[in-house]
């Protein structure tokens, strides 16, 4: 006679922990796959689109905003903009200038520069109100950086050559491609 014993461990049936686990995949599936929808919808949102990805873009918009995943696209695709940079002349307390640019090509390493030049683009976006102040702020910095007394300081938007005057030679740091607005002369004596 064969007789077969059972225990009663106490622990949760195998089913159900099977039942929870899938429920747990396929909740992170679904989150992956929209995850992954709204990653690419941001670049996508970029004008020209069609009115479907511009739906999306409205649908996914806060869950990208939270994330901070929907910001730089619109520097680089599909048409980027100009850009703004900052020249400034800094003058020494014993007469020596100092010409300079920001951002600065020769800054290193390349994170640093786009720092800076996110610096420049957010002071050309801040309200109408706030920018002497940005530009004073920058003006002591820089009178700070290179031991100056008076810093003049111009605003140079550089605009993107069209496709058919690359194709003419044209080159990206062209001269005729920048305009300049001087943005004031500022005393940096503490």
């Amino acid at each position: 006679m064969n007789s077969v014993t059972t225990f009663d461990s106490g622990a949760p049936e195998a089913p159900l922990l099977s039942i929870r686990t899938k429920l747990l995949r396929r909740a992170v599936s679904v989150w992956l796959v929209l995850h992954l929808t709204a990653i690419v919808i941001a670049p996508a949102s970029v004008a020209p689109t069609s009115e479907l990805v511009l739906s999306g873009w409205k649908i996914f918009r806060p869950y990208l905003q939270v994330l901070y995943l929907d910001h730089g696209y619109h520097f680089f695709a599909p048409e980027p903009g100009e850009s703004t940079l900052l020249a400034f002349v800094a003058e020494r307390p014993d007469g020596t200038v100092v010409h300079g640019r920001l951002p600065d090509k020769a800054v290193g390493p390349r994170l640093l520069y786009h720092r800076y030049f996110m610096l420049t683009e957010h002071m050309n976006q801040a309200p109408e109100g706030l920018r002497p102040a940005w530009y004073e702020s920058y003006a002591r910095h820089i009178g700070r950086e290179h031991g100056a007394s008076r810093v003049s300081l111009t605003k140079q938007t550089h605009y993107l050559p069209t496709m058919e005057a690359v194709l003419d030679g044209v080159r990206l740091d062209d001269p005729r491609g920048y305009e300049e607005q001087p943005l004031g002369d500022f005393r940096c004596d503490d």
